[in-house]
């Protein structure tokens, strides 16, 4: 995987979390990951998106890498799970168990990184991107 994230020109790689995917994460109605935030090692986002997700309604579009090297759309929220501070993966999450076999109990480590992306060639102006990358720490099963 650290192939891949070369490849896109990622940088800035570093562990957010590891942890048991329990009941909440695989709940299909939910459609949903969370993790702690005070459970993380590294804080990966910036000023701006610590803004956008503190914000009732706040959601950043982000990308999450898995074992397979696929690139897949997610949206990072920000919410409380009997009463802890949490980060949530929602939207394509379901998809994502799916594609990747993930099952209740195994344990994943999630990476951050970042990517630059140019959004005015005019006046050199860029920006840099938030990733994730997802591995399973158990086994895998990729379709």
């Amino acid at each position: 995987m650290r192939k891949k994230i070369e490849d896109m020109h990622g940088y800035n790689l570093q562990m957010v979390i590891y942890k048991k995917l329990i009941d909440i994460d695989m709940n299909k109605k939910d459609g949903r990951m969370f993790f702690q935030i005070k459970n993380i090692f590294f804080d990966f986002l910036t000023p701006k998106e610590k803004e956008i997700l503190n914000d009732a309604n706040g959601v950043i579009e982000v990308k999450i890498v898995d074992e397979a090297q696929r690139v897949s759309p997610m949206f990072l929220t920000k919410g409380k799970i009997e009463e802890h501070d949490v980060y949530l993966f929602t939207t394509h999450w379901n998809s994502f168990v799916d594609k990747n076999c993930l099952k209740f109990g195994n344990l994943i480590q999630l990476w951050s990184f970042r990517r630059v992306r140019l959004i005015d060639i005019d006046n050199e102006i860029f920006t840099s991107d938030l990733y994730f990358a997802l591995n399973t720490m158990d086994g895998r099963c990729i379709l």
